[in-house]
């Protein structure tokens, strides 16, 4: 903002304009594509689109966003879950990930002539078929950078235990699983990725990456953290 681009007008409107795209047919780098071009806000982002339709899903993601897909056993309501599709992120070296830009003049002239330039078409493309009780997530690397998939699915798992067999009476059922608010994991899993991120101990994904690229770093990455949950229903 100091330099007068406000970056969450920009993901906003890529999002706005994408979500437009989507409902006309377009695919998800094709309506990625529209909005990058129909953009009128300056900043930079990275950005995930997931289609959801007729047991699948299409995907495309820019950057180190990124979504998952995961599932439980159907013949086990004990089972954990487990991430059956997950994005891969997009970086040019550590902390540089792939992102659309739209930058006022003034700061234009300042972007060196051989700094990457990515575009909707950078992004990678995903088909996943799907099945009812599926969980869809999708995030920022605010969450990413400091939850590990592991510690996702195990906050995922407890949830399930704890709203569909309180008492501990053994007879959760498989049938119920897609009635835990997706409100309340995509919270319980904000809350888990904030926490780390204030920790200056905490093990997690961006430190790991910073120490296999050479850079000497401790803790979580305070960072602007986003959820989004969806469960997967037959229609």
């Amino acid at each position: 903002r100091h330099l007068g681009v406000d970056a969450r007008a920009y993901a906003e409107e890529l999002m706005r304009r994408s979500e437009f795209a989507l409902r006309g047919g377009a695919s998800c780098i094709g309506a990625l594509a529209h909005a990058e071009r129909e953009a009128t806000s300056y900043g930079a982002s990275t950005a995930t689109l997931v289609r959801v339709g007729g047991g699948e899903i299409f995907a495309a993601s820019l950057g180190d966003s990124g979504f998952m897909v995961l599932r439980r056993g159907f013949d086990d309501p004990a089972a954990k879950f487990s991430i059956v599709a997950r994005s891969s992120e997009q970086l040019h070296r550590w902390n540089f990930p792939y992102q659309l830009s739209r930058l006022p003049q003034t700061l234009e002239v300042k972007v060196p002539e051989d700094a990457p330039r990515d575009s909707a078409e950078s992004a990678d493309s995903y088909h996943v078929v799907v099945h009812h009780g599926d969980l869809v997530l999708l995030f920022t690397d605010g969450f990413s950078d400091n939850v590990y998939d592991g510690e996702a699915v195990e906050v995922l798992s407890k949830l399930s235990v704890a709203a569909h067999d309180p008492g501990g009476s053994g007879e959760a059922s498989w049938e119920s699983a897609a009635e835990i608010d997706p409100a309340a994991i995509a919270a319980e899993l904000v809350d888990l990725a904030w926490k780390k991120s204030c920790s200056r101990s905490s093990e997690c994904p961006f430190a790991d990456r910073a120490h296999q690229s050479d850079h000497r770093r401790l803790g979580g990455k305070e960072d602007d953290i986003t959820v989004v949950a969806a469960w997967v229903h037959q229609s």
